[in-house]
């Protein structure tokens, strides 16, 4: 008896001891939340417009120079673009990479920059006190200047890199910008042990950012190398790593729900006073920008306010723990400097940044001139088939295609043993039926006593591998185009000539575009057919694209569509099709970069967007644009 009472009294105890500790970290998160809105609220004007200024400079000539810098990479290469094929030739180049290094460093100064201003801010108001944009410049270039010396490059990584990738406290608005493509997050999707390692790399790198957070504070405010800030970061985070976190994922939770909150209420309800002011009702529900003006203004605000927030939430933790420490009197008396500047001087960075603002409008309007012209609808390709509502590369998801009345459907091929050419994406049958069974080492008949259809809700049961012959003759009878992408095996014999003998057997041969991703594949086929189309397909696409020879269009993954790249290619008579896009928030900047065919899982939803997308030229275009890039999409 005693015993049981001594378990409940200290499962009591336990208990009571976790409700403190709750109830303590919440007491302390919203003492810290107070804190940081009073940091931020004292120097509100100046931090969103140095923010602001950040973030244009950064967007316009980060863009100038990834264009200097991939022609300067081809050039010393001796390339005329960059594409699967020769990337590793461009990339790797001894010149390409001391080239890609100084781009890293120039990209690093414009976020260190930004970051040491806003740091600088919020110390000065932690004081008591005020500050300007003068000191806020001073702040960023004394950092920069520091951030040169050798032993401080391992910065670059840190900031170019850990940050964005963690997505949690990004300080600065171009931390946005590393963003992993859509083709490779489908990738780490699909393969169970990436997706294990993936997770398991991200919770690291989240234990890391957290154990090295105040490192940047340290190094700014401090009189330190970064290395030595970052053992000062490890020495503050002893014994508050829990609390730390928790703060850090908290305040992330909370600010993405205001800004995705605030976002949509500001867009519909501008959309209705615009909609009531123009006596037309319909307006809002007509509308695609609701979604996509709606994503662009979430993007927008977090690249001007997650930076203000994330570097006061930093700022109140960092005092906090250094309050512990006893450790102001190591904080760098320059950082509390705040210069007073006169009229005059006022006067003449206003005039120089407006002089500056001038140039990049002139600049942008001279080299952007075609946007003023309409662009077409895209067609849509159900990639897989419509893989989002039946099993992919089956007839099912094909039929679904044909009943919502596309114009194109993108599958793709293997061989068997016994030279049949099927439909199916990886090597083996693994991904789709559990077995690993591999195409190239079994029959049509062997494969084909597997379902492919059961994992997925609804009347899927009897679904079975799919023939080529069997979707071309399913497309020919539906009017539709098919992009026909050659995978296979290398020991498959005769892999090219099969398929273009199917291709030709069932009458499909002015309705099919033969793509790739193996060069050497296209080359072969370009031996065996040179009428028939054939369409490169490039996970990296960048410069003259119309040079290579084996293509007769493009397909590339949406990360890379630009205007400039599409009007080129249009120039020369090539089409442009992009893939995978699975999002509707993307499709109207691919839609004002005027592609002609976008690829997707979900072709209801995609449709669905370019029904409500805007396809005028002139301001409505090259606002589209402009927001995408201030908003961080462009990769």
């Amino acid at each position: 008896m005693t015993s049981q009472k001594g378990t409940v009294a200290g499962k009591g105890s336990l208990f009571s001891l976790a409700r403190a500790k709750t109830n303590a970290f919440f007491q302390g998160f919203w003492e810290f939340l107070k804190t940081v809105l009073s940091l931020f609220r004292l120097d509100f004007c100046e931090a969103m417009l140095f923010i602001i200024f950040c973030t244009i400079f950064t967007a316009f000539f980060t863009s100038i120079l990834k264009k200097l810098l991939f022609s300067a990479m081809m050039w010393v290469s001796g390339q005329t673009y960059i594409a699967p094929v020769n990337a590793k030739q461009v990339f790797f180049h001894p010149v390409s990479i001391l080239l890609m290094i100084i781009f890293a460093v120039i990209i690093t100064l414009f976020s260190l920059f930004e970051i040491a201003g806003l740091l600088h801010t919020f110390s000065v108001a932690k004081a008591g006190y005020e500050t300007n944009l003068t000191c806020m410049f001073l702040a960023g270039f004394r950092a920069c200047r520091k951030a040169l010396n050798p032993r401080n490059w391992p910065l670059i990584l840190f900031v170019l890199v850990l940050f964005p990738l963690t997505k949690i406290l990004p300080l600065s608005s171009s931390t946005f910008k590393l963003i992993l493509p859509g083709f490779v997050n489908q990738t780490i999707d699909y393969t169970k042990w990436l997706n294990i390692l993936y997770n398991v790399a991200y919770l690291a790198l989240v234990i890391f950012l957290t154990v090295y957070v105040f490192s940047i504070n340290s190094f700014i405010l401090q009189k330190e190398s970064f290395i030595k800030s970052c053992s000062k970061s490890r020495k503050l985070v002893k014994g508050h790593f829990i609390e730390i976190l928790l703060t850090m994922l908290l305040l992330t939770i909370i600010l993405n729900f205001l800004i995705n909150s605030i976002s949509s209420v500001i867009v519909v309800n501008g959309k209705e006073a615009i909609s009531f002011f123009k006596g037309d009702s319909s307006m809002v529900s007509k509308t695609e920008d609701v979604g996509t003006y709606t994503y662009v203004l979430r993007q927008i605000l977090r690249s001007i306010i997650s930076p203000a927030i994330n570097n006061a939430a930093l700022t109140a933790l960092f005092y906090k723990y250094l309050d512990e420490k006893n450790e102001h009197h190591t904080l760098s008396e320059d950082i509390f400097k705040v210069k007073h500047y006169t009229k005059r001087r006022t006067i003449l960075v206003l005039a120089a940044l407006g002089v500056m603002s001038f140039g990049i409008l002139v600049a942008m309007t001279y080299n952007y001139s075609y946007l003023m012209e309409d662009v077409d609808r895209p067609l849509v390709c159900a990639h897989r088939g419509d893989n989002a509502n039946a099993p992919e590369n089956t007839m099912p998801a094909f039929e679904l295609a044909a009943s919502e009345n596309l114009k194109w459907i993108e599958l793709d091929v293997h061989q068997t043993s016994d030279g049949v050419i099927v439909c199916n994406h990886d090597q083996t049958l693994k991904r789709v039926t559990g077995q690993n069974l591999a195409i190239h080492d079994h029959t049509y008949k062997e494969l084909s006593e597997y379902e492919l259809g059961e994992w997925m809700p609804g009347d899927y049961d009897d679904v079975y591998i799919a023939t080529l012959e069997e979707a071309l003759t399913l497309a020919k009878e539906n009017d539709m185009n098919v992009q026909v992408e050659l995978k296979g095996h290398p020991d498959d014999v005769n892999f090219e000539e099969n398929v273009l003998e199917i291709i030709n057997k069932t009458g499909m041969h002015d309705n099919v575009m033969i793509i790739s991703q193996d060069a050497s594949r296209l080359q072969r086929v370009a031996e065996i057919d040179p009428d028939i189309t054939k369409g490169y397909c490039m996970f990296i696409a960048m410069g003259d694209l119309y040079d290579i020879e084996y293509t007769d269009n493009i397909t590339i993954e949406e990360t890379y569509v630009t205007p400039e790249l599409v009007r080129d290619m249009h120039e020369q008579g090539i089409l442009v099709f992009c893939w995978t896009v699975d999002r509707d928030d993307t499709v109207q900047y691919l839609v004002s970069c005027d592609v002609d065919v976008i690829g997707t899982d979900d072709p209801i939803l995609i449709s669905d967007a370019l029904d409500k997308a805007d396809y005028t030229g002139g301001f409505s275009r090259a606002f589209h644009i402009v927001m995408h890039m201030i908003a961080n999409m462009d990769k």
